[in-house]
């Protein structure tokens, strides 16, 4: 099996990171999205991305298609916050087990390195111990536990906090 190249994503990844990411919108509780995206709303967003710096995506690409990415996107649109970005990373569940979320958060945080990103903080959907220990082993430290601050399929469910000093 090859190994899988990291790359800047770009507009035309836009259908490849919907088939990872819609698949948890359907079938997990990780993200609290409820709708799919769409091709256009993920290019929308992709472009956004490409223009500012401080909001980079990255996907990880093996044979032409994209099984997982990484993004930072704003921590709250208040100015004061500028230099906190929250970042997520979602692996196809394929993939799972193939070190692409260190990867892909690797790259992730290298292109921060050149921003005045201070702090990264990542959210996860208790339980899940794959996340946690990722998180942990890229340098986050759990920082707090929301209780059932959201609600998908049915059911109330914690969020862990954690966070980066970059």
């Amino acid at each position: 099996m090859t190994s899988a190249v990291i790359r800047r994503a770009c507009e035309d990844d836009a259908d490849g990171i919907n088939r990872v990411y819609n698949h948890y919108i359907r079938e997990s509780p990780a993200t609290f999205e409820l709708e799919e995206y769409s091709e256009a709303r993920r290019r929308t967003l992709l472009a956004q991305h490409r223009g500012d710096a401080r909001y980079p995506v990255f996907v990880a690409e093996r044979a032409g298609v994209v099984c997982g990415f990484s993004g930072a996107a704003p921590f709250d649109p208040r100015e004061g916050y500028r230099s906190s970005v929250k970042t997520s990373v979602f692996i196809d569940p394929a993939r799972r087990g193939e070190r692409l979320g260190a990867r892909l958060y690797g790259a992730l945080f290298d292109a921060l390195a050149a921003t005045e990103a201070h702090r990264a903080y990542a959210l996860v959907v208790a339980p899940n111990p794959a996340s946690e220990a990722l998180h942990l082993a890229c340098g986050f430290v759990h920082v707090a536990t929301l209780s059932e601050v959201g609600r998908k399929f049915g059911r109330y469910h914690d969020v862990m906090w954690f966070e980066k000093r970059l």
